[in-house]
Formats: structure tokens, sequence, C-alpha cells
């Protein structure tokens, strides 16, 4: 358990990475991510993130399985949950300095790519699809960035904001999901990290449910955009963490 600053600046950040998640549909580990790695070991903090995440999507299930077109994900999720045990060795044999570096250069790009409008449209979007989830579930087993790859797609892909929304949420469902007992089989998820992630949630429950009735009241298009230059920024203070480390 972290000392008491440290555990006050967590649960800071998690609640505003989960009302970033409760608004858009994205964005808890996204944003949360790159900053709790600043201190905490990556193998400590993805686990616990991952694990938060998890009871904030069912909040966001709730509000958004109307909308949801499995037709369009079921393909990534299958690629996605296969590829993350290749993740998860990647978070157990890599050093904490390297995992900061490609979290943080990995959460830039995506936030970059969004901000400046970056879409290219597939027209074989279901094979388009495979790719995607496999760089997906690599991502999610070793940074726990599950949606970095699917956001940008889907953001190519032009789709309507309230099925973006929906996909999104139910897609990061089910490869979170997954990945818990490939976690657990890494020795990554273990009882402590559980009791951490514990003590964290309310915070994490706390932000979703803030996020879910700010959506309902403001531009998710304008949040979205000051949301990812906050993410660009806690970005590259990971990658110069990690260099520096």
């Amino acid at each position: 358990m972290p000392e008491l600053p440290l555990f006050v600046a967590s649960a800071s950040i998690i609640s505003f990475a989960a009302l970033v998640q409760g608004a858009t549909g994205f964005g808890f580990v996204i944003v949360a991510a790159p900053l709790i790695t600043i201190y905490l070991d990556p193998q400590v903090a993805i686990p616990v993130l991952v694990t938060i995440g998890i009871t904030q999507n069912f909040l966001l299930m709730a509000d958004t399985w109307r909308d949801v077109r499995l037709s369009r994900i079921w393909q990534m999720i299958v690629t996605g949950v296969a590829f993350t045990p290749v993740g998860a060795f990647f978070l157990v044999t890599l050093s904490a300095p390297v995992l900061k570096v490609l979290l943080g250069v990995v959460v830039g790009i995506v936030a970059l790519a969004l901000l400046f409008g970056l879409q290219r449209t597939a027209r074989n979007e279901r094979l388009a699809s495979l790719p995607v989830g496999a760089a997906s579930g690599v991502l999610t087993g070793a940074t726990g960035l599950t949606g970095a790859p699917v956001i940008l797609f889907f953001a190519n892909q032009g789709i309507e904001q309230r099925m973006f929304r929906a996909n999104i949420v139910f897609y990061l469902q089910a490869v979170s999901l997954a990945a818990l007992p490939i976690f657990a089989v890494a020795g990554v998820l273990t009882v402590e990290r559980l009791t951490l992630a514990a003590a964290l949630l309310p915070a994490g429950v706390t932000g979703t449910l803030g996020g879910i009735w700010l959506a309902r009241r403001i531009s998710t298009v304008l949040f979205r955009r000051a949301v990812l230059v906050i993410v660009l920024i806690s970005a590259i203070v990971s990658t110069v963490s990690g260099v520096r480390s």
C-alpha cells in the first residue's frame, strides 16, 4: 500500500480518469497509467488499474447497452483476448523504465492522432479489425492500454458518437476480463494489489458516475479535446520519467 500522500494522489488521478471514461467511453488507463507509473512500478499499477476499470465498465455498460453493436467488435474481442498473453510476457520481462517509455509513446501517438483528426477509413472493416484487436491485446497485457488502437480505429471509421462510446465500453470490458486470469498466472495480480485496487475503487466509481452525468450535459467533442491535451502531457511525463530512469 502506498504512503498516504501517494495514495491520495492515486485516488485523485483515478477519479479524474474515471470521469473522463464515464463521459467519453474511454480514457481511464490512458489518462491514469502515465501519471501513476511515475511513482508506482508498472507491474503494480497496470493490474490495479485494469481491475478498477472492470468495475467501472459495468456501470458504463448499464448506461450504453442499447447502442452497442457486437457485430462490429466481436472479431476484435477474439484477437484481443488471444494476444493479451503476449503483452503479459512483456510486462513481466521488460524493465519498468522501458515500460514507462512504451506507455508514454503509445499514449502520445494515440492522443496526437485523435487531436489532429487523423482519419483513413478502412474499406474492409472486418479484415482491418483483426490486426487492431491483436495490437490492442498486446498493449493490454503489457501496459493495460486495452482501447488505444481500437479508439483510433473507430475514430477513423467515423462511427456515430453514441455507438462509438458503447462499442468501446463493451470491448474494453471483454478484453479486460480476459486479462485478469492472465495477470494472475503471470504473477502480477496478487492479493496485495487486489487490496490496493479495492481501496482505490470508491474514487473510480465516484468519477465514473460523475462522467455519466457529465456526458448528458456537455459537448463530448469539446470535452474529449481538452482531455486529450491532458493525456498528451501525461504521456510526455511518462516518457521522460522512463528515459531518466
